[in-house]
């Protein structure tokens, strides 16, 4: 029998008499302590004390704390008589001393929170109530599990796999960049299984071509992978990575180089756990981040493999990536936990990132933001809250003033619906939803009106092609065993659209910076979600797709109605927005008409207008004649693509003139393409 009985007594009793204490909770003191979730790691709990409690384990623990050494008690004897009975392992800050940033953690009240690792063996439910009883504790959380939010297996591919052919040019010499569908659809993707028919769409992307005329990314904007680790070797990945200024100058993180490894507390990247996975029946590597991160700076224009949405251009001045490890692939999920995650935002904001790029989340058994924050994980809430508030006020030539957080939506659409996910569905994050390669929903996403937008995410139903290609691990040390011939592969999964929305953020931050811009992050997130195409359009009918025990059955496209977010991310527009330059969406052979009012005021009205464009422009969207009468300009294109109208006229001999951008898709919103 556990020691803890001694010290659980109370709690077991009242757990038993039902008609005078809820089953879900224990009020024990000041904090109230739910019962364990499903996914609760065993052995571990998190408390965040009183100000007062948190100076009185200070001063009996300095010389430990400040040092980095591990403690087994807190110098509180409440505290100490329930960790001894459960055998502590560890008690420690959750959010370690920094001297070079404790005051600013102190004031968010991250020394406020404690990590406790204790006997696998003992209650979680008892122990979390007699913590909860001390006076001082204010809340006792659990700790979870928390999974990447791919979906299914991954398709290596040859690094000289031919791309699909396609009527655009490329604009970098990356051979495989023509199989990226996600970048720019010709619509020539298609498959047929067992007689469904699945066809991809053109201009199911991200228009990144267009992006690319006018930013191809740029090194001061450094992106946060919190997710598996980053082969920073790979040769694909490797000019783009962030390299840390004060590496081995913060003793708590050893050589620090390219980031840390949160989820094993040491500083070796540690990309070479695998093992075999009896449900899918082959071997699991840790692919994952470095496939995310491919999608965001997989370095353009070196001639080899794959494009990043911000990779530069000739080999180099791509966006950084920092890894931040809390996931891997060894079978063991006992160190894959929330913890890892928390102290990887702290560490991002605190050493430069502006985007936290996060393809993880829990299982589906959270239902309100207050079992979230108040039970499970305010100590990840407070995390993510301090990037959001921290990350790019260091530097006074940041782009932005705080920290975009981007989270996959997750997978599990096709099981429960409309659901909330967490933590993608917290307010301040955006949630990413995924796309297949016709527009309509991937069959796994999850949806809801909490999600905030949509990006590629691949869909299996499409053939292999139809997922998402990107860098996968090429470590020439490892013996893989799944036939991969190249660091090179498909994925499918919100964590591969996820990716899609922070690298055309990180593209867009990159355009400001060059341009000088400076944004709060509410006025960046109104851009990017902004700059989106429709995707309601395509929410009618049905898709049939093979369910969890094999068998075809069919998904309901009307349910997912206003439930994709903002629209399918447009990098394009995106940057044009940062540009100052209009975009105006036009359907493909509608006839369209534009308000001049609207860019030039009253004048409009009465003014002669001149409207020019480039032959090339006219023939590539096969554009009819420019007509302004009454101050409307009417035209159509019956072709898809983008391109630019010049504008002009006079008043009281001022010259006028604006740029305009037309962005001609297949469909367009009712709204014009505001969505």
């Amino acid at each position: 029998m556990k020691k803890l009985l001694l010290f659980a007594t109370l709690f077991v009793w009242a757990a038993c008499t039902e008609d005078r204490i809820d089953r879900d909770a224990v009020v024990a003191g000041e904090a109230t302590v739910a019962s364990p979730p499903r996914g609760a790691i065993q052995g571990r709990l998190a408390v965040f004390v009183s100000e007062e409690l948190a100076e009185r384990i200070e001063a009996s623990a300095a010389v430990a704390t400040r040092s980095g050494e591990t403690l087994t008690r807190s110098g509180v004897a409440s505290i100490d008589e329930v960790l001894y009975a459960v055998g502590v392992e560890r008690f420690e800050r959750m959010f370690p001393y920094e001297e070079r940033f404790e005051e600013r953690h102190r004031a968010f009240g991250l020394h406020r929170w404690y990590a406790i690792r204790f006997d696998t063996a003992e209650d979680l439910a008892a122990v979390a109530a007699s913590l909860g009883r001390i006076e001082g504790i204010a809340d006792v959380q659990y700790r979870r599990r928390i999974k990447s939010l791919r979906e299914g297996r991954m398709v290596p591919v040859a690094a000289n796999a031919a791309g699909p052919a396609t009527r655009v040019e490329a604009p970098q010499n990356d051979p495989l960049l023509g199989k990226q569908w996600h970048y720019r659809n010709t619509g020539v993707i298609r498959n047929t299984e067992d007689g469904y028919s699945f066809r991809a769409k053109s201009g199911a992307d991200i228009d990144v071509y267009d992006a690319w005329s006018l930013c191809t990314g740029a090194p001061e904007i450094v992106v946060a992978v919190i997710d598996e680790p980053v082969q920073y070797t790979h040769a694909d990945l490797a000019a783009n990575m962030w390299t840390n200024p004060n590496a081995g100058k913060d003793p708590l993180y050893g050589n620090d180089l390219h980031g840390y490894n949160f989820c094993n507390k040491t500083d070796k990247i540690d990309w070479q756990s695998n093992y075999y996975d009896t449900e899918y029946e082959m071997w699991i590597y840790a692919d994952h981040g470095t496939h995310v991160a491919g999608t965001i700076a997989a370095v353009n224009g070196n001639k080899q493999g794959v494009c990043g949405i911000a990779g530069g251009e000739n080999g180099a001045g791509g966006v950084k990536i920092m890894t931040c490890q809390i996931l891997d692939s060894d079978g063991d999920y006992s160190d894959d936990d929330d913890a890892a995650a928390a102290r990887a935002f702290v560490y991002a904001a605190d050493r430069g990132a502006l985007i936290a790029q996060c393809s993880w989340g829990y299982d589906t058994d959270m239902r309100t933001e207050a079992q979230w924050t108040k039970n499970d994980n305010g100590v990840e809430k407070s995390a993510i809250d301090y990037f959001i508030a921290v990350a790019g006020t260091d530097d006074p030539a940041s782009p932005l003033s705080g920290g975009l957080v981007v989270f996959a939506a997750g997978n599990d659409g096709d099981l429960v619906g409309d659901q909330l996910m967490w933590p993608g569905a917290y307010a301040p994050t955006v949630a990413v939803a995924s796309m297949a390669p016709d527009f309509t929903p991937a069959y796994y996403t999850d949806y809801g009106s909490w999600v905030d937008i949509t990006a590629p995410g691949g869909d299996y139903l499409f053939g292999e092609e139809g997922a998402v290609l990107s860098t996968i691990l090429d470590d020439p040390s490892m013996r893989f065993r799944d036939g991969r011939t190249s660091g090179y592969g498909y994925m499918q999964g919100t964590s591969m659209a996820c990716p899609h929305v922070s690298g055309v953020a990180a593209l867009g931050l990159a355009h400001a910076s060059r341009l000088g811009r400076r944004y709060t992050l509410a006025e960046f997130k109104t851009l990017l979600l902004s700059a989106t195409g429709d995707i309601d359009t395509y929410m009618k009918g049905t898709k049939p797709f093979v369910d969890v025990y094999g068998r075809w059955s069919t998904l309901s496209l009307t349910g997912y109605r206003r439930k994709m977010g903002a629209g399918y991310v447009d990098a394009y527009r995106l940057l044009l927005d940062i540009q100052g330059v209009p975009s105006i969406y036009v359907a493909r052979g509608a006839a369209a008409q534009v308000d001049l009012a609207e860019y030039f005021g009253a004048v409009a009205n009465t003014a002669v207008f001149k409207v020019e464009t480039t032959p090339e422009t006219a023939t590539k969207l096969a554009m009819s004649e420019l007509n302004v009468l009454g101050g409307k300009l009417s035209f159509s294109c019956a072709e898809t693509g983008v391109g630019t109208i010049r504008v002009s006229t006079s008043v009281g001999g001022t010259a006028l003139a604006r740029e305009l951008a037309l962005i001609v898709r297949e469909s367009v919103a009712d709204n014009g393409g505001w969505l």
